[in-house]
């Protein structure tokens, strides 16, 4: 039972510091380090003694209770069923509410179709045995993505940036990331000032001068006195790196459209070689995803890790996203200014989960759901996504509701679950069965808060890069209000 007029979390918070606080007065009379200063069994230890008796407590407490906490809400009946849940509104007692007689499981007020059954887009692989799961994917075995002959010549190109023999490169390209903003930036373009808190660096002269003047008053005579107080620093703005991570999908699935991620990978590097953009690779096959080369900015290094790859095996795209943050995340600790960019070449049709202990027809082997939650990870960590379908049968929607890919897919599920009576675009797609099966780059585009490509599409852009990049900043205007009548869009 719940008090009326109390704080269920307080609560919560109050038992776990009472189970965390209270064991601790017995463990500095019993404790064996202060055996080390000289004080007996029961007896009250000194203060070195003390301090090192909480430093082993704390963290063995810490662990003791969050472990606690996750068994008790993974528990479906019971007292302690669906400890975790907090319900909105005042919580009054209800039959079965009595003490020890709570035996109603908690269940959400309504399940949506991202958690449902149907979850899959490609039918479950079978044949697997137990031990599919911690296989680490071979990369070496299958058959070759790239010429080895052709990448060892393209690998003996060097860049011609400093010499001005590159062709269609600029100076800005040398950094394609966005313009930030930094007080610790001491180079790039003034766009404001501040007052200085450090050593002064890079006196802003207009605002000096306003700044004396403002002070002197109204009736000042020239030349205008500047005081100490008065002087004001420049703050720079520069275009900070990318770090892209090219997660590339080497299942058999990919077999017929290699030819394009060829392109595509030629494109890329002919827009970042010579720059300071750092460029990583992941590969994804049959039972999860392998960091091929860590970014780097040497595109030599980049060609022998896509010789590396071969084609072969299943789809695991969870995987995949899982290991591309995990990169960024090592990147931001060495330098967390990075702007990280995550582009997924794909045709979009995952069968493998992040599940480990789970076999095709469980009811736990959902590859889409444990899809859309790693990409939510992705939004959540403020990462740029960008989805490249390379399967061409989805130029169809575009071509049908004459707009771009992203675009025309949003609307597909705009309309459908205007009619079909669904809030959520995610939630559509999972509840179509033509949808589901041919979303798959939408539907995680727009988990992660980025964009959908036809590899086609993408490669007409004068820029892969700048494309990309400005694409991402702009929200798509597509509202339910403002759709016509499906018939509208129908062609003539």
């Amino acid at each position: 039972m719940r008090n009326p007029q109390g704080d269920p979390i307080k609560g919560t918070i109050c038992a776990v510091m009472l189970f965390v606080i209270l064991p601790f007065f017995p463990w500095l009379y019993v404790s064996p380090v202060n055996w080390l200063f000289g004080a007996q069994l029961f007896e009250f230890p000194p203060w070195p003694a003390i301090i090192i008796d909480v430093l082993i407590y704390a963290p063995l407490m810490y662990r003791l209770a969050k472990k606690w906490l996750e068994v008790m809400t993974r528990r479906k009946s019971g007292p302690a069923a669906g400890i975790d849940t907090v319900e909105p509104g005042m919580g009054y007692p209800e039959p079965g509410d009595e003490w020890g007689l709570a035996t109603r499981p908690y269940a959400p007020q309504k399940k949506t179709a991202i958690t449902g059954s149907k979850s899959e887009i490609r039918d479950s692989p079978y044949d697997l045995d137990d031990g599919f799961f911690l296989k680490t994917p071979d990369i070496d075995t299958g058959e070759e993505v790239f010429d080895l002959e052709k990448l060892r010549r393209r690998a003996m190109i060097r860049s011609k940036v400093s010499s001005g023999g590159w062709i269609n490169k600029s100076t800005r390209s040398r950094a394609t990331g966005s313009l930030k903003a930094s007080d610790a930036m001491k180079h790039g373009r003034p766009v404001r000032s501040r007052i200085p808190s450090r050593e002064i660096t890079n006196i802003h002269i207009p605002s000096t001068v306003i700044a004396a003047a403002a002070r002197s008053g109204i009736e000042r005579e020239l030349p205008i006195a500047i005081k100490k107080e008065d002087v004001r620093e420049s703050v720079f703005t520069g275009r900070t790196p990318l770090t892209i991570m090219l997660v590339i999908d080497v299942s058999l699935s990919m077999k017929g459209s290699i030819e394009q991620v060829r392109e595509f990978i030629e494109r890329l590097e002919a827009e970042t070689r010579g720059s300071k953009d750092r460029t990583g690779i992941i590969a994804f096959k049959d039972s999860g995803a392998v960091e091929v080369q860590a970014p780097t900015t040497n595109w030599n290094k980049l060609y022998r890790a896509l010789g590396r790859l071969k084609i072969s095996g299943l789809t695991p795209l969870a995987d995949a996203l899982k290991k591309a943050m995990e990169t960024i995340r090592r990147e931001r600790m060495r330098n967390e200014d990075i702007e990280a960019l995550v582009i997924l070449i794909s045709d979009f049709s995952p069968n493998i989960p992040l599940a480990q202990s789970v076999g095709p027809g469980h009811a736990q082997f959902t590859p889409v759901q444990d899809l859309v939650r790693a990409a939510r990870t992705l939004k959540k960590q403020k990462v740029q996504l960008a989805c490249v379908n390379v399967d061409l049968e989805q130029r169809r929607w575009s071509s049908f509701l004459k707009r771009p890919y992203h675009d025309a897919l949003e609307l597909a599920a705009l309309l459908r679950g205007r009619k079909e009576g669904y809030k959520d675009p995610i939630e559509t797609i999972l509840a179509v069965d033509e949808f589901r099966r041919t979303f798959g780059a939408y539907l995680i585009a727009r988990a992660a808060g980025g964009r959908a490509y036809l590899s086609r599409e993408l490669m007409a852009e004068g820029s892969i890069i700048g494309a990309i990049l400005s694409q991402s900043r702009s929200k798509s205007r597509l509202r339910t209000q403002d759709l016509k009548e499906v018939e509208a869009y129908l062609p003539a």
